[in-house]
């Protein structure tokens, strides 16, 4: 265990170091892009190179090639690996909006990737890229880095908004999905090392996956009132009593009207009712058939609440029509004579 924990931490080490140097390079290149443009020097270049990170002991692959420069937005497509998938239409519009006023200030980071041949992948800046094309942009300004894997594309992205709070547990659940589907990650375990997560809840959080998409928008819509215990209990109540309790219970969480503990107790409360389920009434005679050669037909249940059922078995395609006339003719022919009788 000490040894697990000891990788763990070096991991975890690694990226911040990264991370903390990735930062550094950025505020350069923007020192560098902002002087040019404020001195207004003629010919200004529209690309501004910086070194390659030095090695470090973090799970990120060595960057070959670090710049900032203009590339169309046509030629940029999402991260496979989006570690978020819900995004506000009004935070597009709002970022719009800045870009009118203030213009863009932080570079998107972009990757090429052999999947995608002539196009930039994003690794951070789906908003920024999609402000942009609502403002029908033809360029936006990119950092493009070099060498990067799939696991580097989903961890960028997965820390840089971890930083920003961006990130909620349902864009995990469904990144995780992915990931594991795609064995960029080959199990729980080497992902939640990845991630510094412990492995049993990431198997909680990806557990959401099951629930209606509609659902986990709405949750992610409202993820200040709504966290992993409320959205897990949710899903349990969804499991045993459908899409429709399960909405009920989602707009209680949102109102304020139920925390985790009472939700805990009404995902009990249909477990239970599911267990028992309706109560079944035992016949109170039987009929048997058989064959002359003694094989069973099958049976006539008789009930007290006035009920009988005929289960017959081994009946040849071309006799069951025969058979059936004969049966409604003993059930009109009973039916008429009770009928009779009742008439007397």
């Amino acid at each position: 265990m000490a040894a697990k924990l000891n990788f763990t931490s070096k991991v975890r080490a690694g990226m911040a170091a990264e991370r903390a140097s990735a930062g550094e390079r950025l505020a350069e290149a923007d020192v560098v892009n902002i002087a040019q443009r404020d001195a207004g020097a003629p010919n200004a270049p529209d690309t501004v190179a910086t070194p390659a990170a030095p090695p470090s002991d973090s799970v990120d692959a060595p960057l070959s090639l670090h710049a900032v420069r203009k590339i169309p937005v046509d030629d940029v497509v999402s991260n496979p690996y989006n570690p978020r998938a819900f995004y506000s239409a009004e935070t597009i519009d709002e970022l719009a909006g800045s870009f009118a006023t203030q213009g863009q200030i932080t570079p998107i980071l972009v990757t090429k990737l052999s999947a995608f041949p002539g196009q930039y992948v994003i690794v951070d800046g789906e908003r920024r890229i999609r402000a942009a094309r609502s403002r029908g942009d033809k360029f936006i300004d990119a950092d493009v880095r070099e060498g990067l894997d799939n696991q580097n594309l989903y961890l960028r992205a997965y820390h840089a908004n971890k930083e920003r709070e961006e990130q909620t547990v349902f864009d995990d659940a469904l990144a995780w999905k992915k990931l594991l589907d795609d064995r960029v990650y080959v199990d729980q375990v080497e992902l939640g090392v990845a991630v510094g997560e412990d492995p049993k809840h990431i198997s909680k959080v990806i557990s959401l996956t099951s629930l209606p998409p509609y659902l986990l928008q709405r949750m992610a819509q409202n993820r200040k009132d709504v966290g992993l215990g409320h959205a897990y209990n949710i899903k349990l109540i969804f499991d045993r009593a459908g899409a429709t309790v399960a909405e009920h219970w989602l707009q209680q969480v949102i109102e304020g009207k139920a925390s985790v503990r009472k939700l805990e107790a009404a995902a009990s409360a249909e477990a239970g009712a599911r267990r028992v389920g309706p109560r079944r009434t035992h016949y109170q005679s039987r009929v048997q058939f058989s064959r002359p050669d003694g094989v069973a037909l099958g049976e006539l249940k008789l009930f007290g609440d006035g009920r009988a059922e005929l289960s017959l078995k081994g009946i040849a395609a071309a006799d069951q029509q025969r058979l059936a006339e004969r049966v409604k003719a003993v059930v009109e022919q009973w039916a008429s004579e009770m009928n009779t009788s009742g008439a007397e």
